[in-house]
């Protein structure tokens, strides 16, 4: 009995491990392509974004921010504690961008940097 116990625990361990490993390349593809789309908003002659650039860039930065973190990072199997204090972590981070972003008169039209 105790040998049925352990190869059913060695089994389970397996199909665990290759369902992580499955997690991980899924979220790779996905990452590559999303960076293939912030990559694409650089070349203004083969797709125009236009105003959508930089809300899609934002998306796309949340979005990578949450499969790294909860994916690579092991957040998703982690306690949820730790998922809300990195969901706090990427609510607090964007704010900051958009109040660094609002300083600069980003969104005005006309970009102020500091000397």
């Amino acid at each position: 009995m105790t040998a049925e116990i352990a190869t059913h625990e060695a089994h389970d361990s397996d199909v665990h491990h290759q369902s992580h490993e499955r997690v991980y390349i899924q979220t790779a593809i996905v990452l590559a392509l999303i960076t293939g789309l912030e990559t694409l908003t650089y070349f203004e002659s083969v797709i125009d974004f236009g105003r959508l650039t930089m809300p899609l860039l934002l998306v796309c930065m949340v979005t990578k921010f949450y499969l790294i973190a909860a994916n690579f990072m092991h957040l998703r199997w982690d306690k949820p504690i730790l998922r809300r204090a990195f969901l706090a972590g990427i609510i607090i981070a964007f704010v900051v961008y958009m109040i660094a972003l609002t300083t600069f008169k980003f969104f005005a039209g006309t970009h102020v940097m500091p000397h």
